[in-house]
């Protein structure tokens, strides 16, 4: 199963933008989509069932949208201090692997409450969508061997 996670608050302009991208997702056979305001060490047995995850969010002092691997990496915290990296490490921790798992990220600018996404960055969305349907056609990455399992 492929797992797509949109990150983000629709009330907090730009941040808005995983969600978005990520409820315009056709329904498809073996995809499972979801939506949150920020990522939580609960969201790793969610993420332990998928072969493959795809977060998508919005990225400050970008010019370009970005597709680009996820490696795990040590947990620092909850909220707003939690990485799509560290919630690997959390996957790392509870079951002893971890999925494959990309990060989608959108060009953004503007974080303020209230505000409705920006035009610049509503302007991604098309290829956003594009991206994300080249990403679910590709096959999966061969599983990377850390010196820890060569031992």
């Amino acid at each position: 199963m492929n797992l797509i996670i949109g990150i983000g608050n629709a009330l907090r302009g730009d941040d808005g933008i995983g969600p978005t991208v990520v409820d315009a997702v056709p329904a498809r056979l073996g995809v499972e989509t979801m939506t949150v305001h920020q990522l939580v060490p609960e969201l790793a047995e969610t993420m332990q069932r998928a072969e493959r995850v795809l977060f998508v969010d919005a990225a400050l002092n970008r010019t370009e949208l970005d597709v680009e691997r996820v490696l795990p990496a040590p947990h620092r915290g909850i909220g707003h201090a939690c990485t799509p990296a560290a919630m690997l490490g959390w996957c790392e921790l509870i079951a002893g692997s971890v999925p494959e798992t990309w990060l989608l990220a959108i060009p953004a600018t503007s974080f303020e409450l209230g505000d409705a996404l920006s035009d610049r960055t509503r302007a991604w969305v098309p290829e956003a969508l594009a991206r994300i349907e080249t990403w679910l056609n590709q096959a999966p990455e061969p599983v990377l061997v850390t010196n820890e399992e060569e031992a």
